[in-house]
């Protein structure tokens, strides 16, 4: 499962069959185990294959959240066997847990919310997850049933006819994607980028990839698809957010108004099909580098204003600039902390300031120490009087800058606010 430059899967007790691999780690200072589970691992039905992602490993957290056990097991509708004490416990699957690909936590650092990420130079296969709470008594045998539910999609295919045939290099790029996904099923990160290049075809003018079988996490929002023809780069923003448990195949034709291409997306159930259908001209062209949109105006200084926004860094033609604009109470006080992070990814998607085309992310900790460096000379928003979100420690934290320095905390709540930061490519 290693990148072609592209960016981007249930355990058996004894009386299983022979042909099944079985592994599992326990936390020995437990309680006597003296009732049997049971965990059945299906289809969630939606599903159109019904086929589970293997290796299968689930996690077994008790009433304290400590992971007291953790199985894995290759198979056909895995089934686990586990011992434990009497008590309420948290079951999470992972199908598709491959350790060869992924950053897996292990029994001694596993949490609810434990990332789950690709190893570097590897890509996503199929993957899936499922919760399961259950309660056990003393001498009780319980069986539960963790349906399975198909968290990345898949692209199977490209086609692009119609090429000039002296063009020499045609790729696509679709962004953004989640990059990593929780135990708990939740997604994290918005840097996932996926680029496919395409082989030319006996015809000369046809290019494709035509069993691409690439699996990614959802889109970030509504994706941009890129198709990039030696040096033209042609964008267009989706009407639709590229879910789980679809399938995707784009084919498109270029002509000499642009490119014309329909996209057909197979729904949730791998074998219902919508099409989405969408026009590239020569509008949608743009200058690229790096397959950024260049700014053809003057480059701004460190301390000036771009449309109202602090230009806090200059990096050659790479530009950081402050959102001019804040808001705060995103958030409730009661939200989960998962329900806090989506909307605060979902309001960062649509952060929008006039007259700025960007992608707006939270300050990481180096951006941060730029603004304490910068705060008397920052007007808006007045940095020194209230707390920001930010993205460091991989999470999102609260930070609030003082006479003596920057204060981190894990803590989110409604009175901090959001006021992003953008990297701009100037000409």
């Amino acid at each position: 499962m290693k990148i072609q430059n592209v960016f981007f899967a249930t355990a058996m007790s004894g009386m299983m069959t022979l042909c099944s691999c079985s592994k599992e780690v326990m936390n020995n200072n437990w309680m006597e185990r003296n009732n049997r589970l049971t965990v059945l691992t299906r289809s969630d039905g939606e599903n159109g294959d019904k086929v589970i992602a293997t290796p299968v490993r689930i996690y077994v957290f008790n009433s304290e959240e400590q992971c007291v056990t953790t199985k894995t097991q290759d198979g056909v509708d895995p089934t686990f066997s586990i011992e434990l004490p009497e008590g309420e416990y948290d079951i999470y699957a992972i199908g598709g847990a491959d350790e060869d690909c992924l950053v897996l936590p292990t029994l001694e650092n596993a949490e609810k919310t434990s990332v789950i990420s690709l190893k570097e130079g590897e890509m996503f296969g199929d993957l899936m997850t499922a919760h399961s709470s259950v309660t056990l008594t003393k001498g009780s045998s319980n069986t539960t049933t963790m349906e399975m539910k198909r968290n990345v999609c898949q692209i199977v295919s490209i086609t692009i006819t119609g090429v000039p045939e002296e063009a020499e290099v045609v790729s696509v790029s679709i962004a953004p994607f989640y990059d990593s996904i929780l135990l708990d099923g939740t997604y994290q990160g918005e840097s996932g980028k996926c680029t496919i290049p395409l082989e030319k075809q006996g015809d000369g003018s046809t290019w494709k990839n035509d069993a691409a079988n690439i699996y990614l996490l959802p889109s970030v929002g509504k994706p941009t698809i890129s198709i990039m023809i030696d040096d033209s780069t042609y964008s267009y923003l989706c009407e639709k957010e590229l879910s789980a448990n679809r399938r995707i195949s784009i084919d498109g034709t270029y002509t000499n108004v642009g490119v014309v291409f329909t996209g057909t997306i197979t729904g949730i159930a791998w074998d219902e099909e919508e099409t989405v259908s969408f026009n590239f001209t020569d509008d949608d062209l743009v200058t690229t580098n790096n397959n950024e949109e260049v700014i053809n105006v003057t480059i701004p200084e460190i301390g000036s204003l771009y449309e109202g926004c602090y230009v806090l860094a200059v990096n050659g033609k790479q530009v950081t600039i402050l959102s001019s604009i804040e808001e705060n109470k995103i958030i409730k006080y009661d939200d989960t902390r998962e329900v806090k992070e989506q909307k605060i990814n979902n309001k960062l998607h649509n952060w929008s300031v006039p007259n700025v085309t960007a992608t707006w992310e939270l300050p990481s900790e180096a951006i941060i120490n730029i603004l304490n460096n910068e705060k008397s000379h920052i007007t808006s928003p007045t940095l020194g009087s209230k707390s920001y979100f930010c993205y460091t420690n991989s999470k999102i934290m609260a930070f609030t800058i003082k006479d003596s320095g920057v204060e981190y905390s894990s803590s989110i709540t409604n009175n901090e606010y959001l006021c992003p930061v953008a990297t701009l490519t100037f000409n």
